[in-house]
């Protein structure tokens, strides 16, 4: 039966993205150039995560933990792309729904695990919102980090995900003709945080450990971006262009879809760390700490080029 889930969930993607690139052009609901921070060269659609979410409301609709979260988030974002949300209404929203994932999906009540939980998910969501920003960068490596949470939770319905991402990910892949748009990173960040949850909550402090190692990658580059903020003076909310995959295409001089490859493997090494260490946890939160930083210092994410 699963199969045919994941095989649906694929098929309807692929088959929605046109639609929505359509959609997205009719509205205006697109990404224009800026020659700042937008540096394509003509207006790419939108909705890339309405296609997702669409893709997998056949299959989670019953699960409260995920379709009110989920719901409110893509919403949110797709407003964002529309118009513009303020970032208190987003930290807000953030702060809403993960508490739910937590309590409906973790089941943890006690209020220090519950509280860290939180914050966890609202910076991994953030953190998937940030690595948006090169064509397959954010849905690859989403797709890595949920292979490896279906692997190691065995929670198989997590493929749905990953096939429903796959097919948005055809479009996407560089040179991509759809964007995720905020609506769509949002939806990701959750989708890795259910994960999160769901291995936090059946396996306790140790899902907790190996889940952050299996998303180190996005908290790598958030961490990495608050430390270059801060100590160039700049607010951590300012938006850059040195975020992990910008440092990985000037330091070997890459074309995006290089690029993209790149971030899968360093997701793939992290999941990986996260699969070798359920015997060793220490063990593996050392190597995931030894590895952030070697990733930091090798493309010099501390620093403004």
């Amino acid at each position: 039966m699963l199969i045919y889930k994941v095989m649906l969930s694929f098929i309807l993607s692929l088959c929605l993205v046109p639609v929505m690139i359509k959609v997205a052009f009719k509205f205006d609901i697109v990404d224009k150039p800026d020659n700042k921070l937008k540096l394509h060269q003509k207006p790419i659609p939108y909705l890339g995560g309405i296609v997702v979410f669409l893709s997998v409301l056949p299959f989670f609709y019953k699960d409260i933990g995920f379709i009110v979260p989920a719901s409110i988030l893509t919403f949110i974002g797709l407003y964002d792309d529309i118009k513009s949300v303020s970032p208190y209404i987003r930290l807000v929203s953030e702060f809403v729904v993960v508490s739910m994932a937590v309590y409906f999906v973790a089941g943890i009540i006690q209020p220090v695990q519950f509280l860290l939980l939180v914050i966890t998910g609202m910076a991994l969501i953030n953190g998937v919102n940030m690595v948006d920003g090169m064509d397959g960068v954010c849905a690859g490596t989403a797709i890595v980090s949920l292979l490896f949470f279906s692997i190691i939770s065995k929670n198989y319905e997590l493929l749905i995900f990953v096939f429903a991402i796959s097919g948005f990910l055809v479009y996407n892949f560089p040179p991509a003709k759809i964007f995720l748009g905020d609506a769509g990173s949002y939806l990701l960040g959750f989708i890795l945080f259910y994960s999160f949850s769901f291995l936090s909550g059946r396996s306790g402090r140790g899902g907790y450990f190996i889940s952050l190692m299996i998303t180190a990658f996005y908290f790598t580059d958030l961490v990495w971006a608050i430390i270059r903020r801060v100590i160039n003076n700049k607010s951590p909310f300012f938006g850059d262009k040195e975020h992990i995959y910008d440092k990985i295409r000037k330091k070997f001089n890459l074309k995006p879809l290089f690029v993209a490859l790149i971030t899968y493997f360093i997701s793939f090494i992290f999941g990986i760390i996260g699969l070798i260490a359920w015997d060793f946890q220490v063990i593996g939160v050392i190597i995931t700490i030894i590895t952030f930083i070697f990733v930091g210092y090798f493309f010099k994410l501390y620093k403004y080029d």
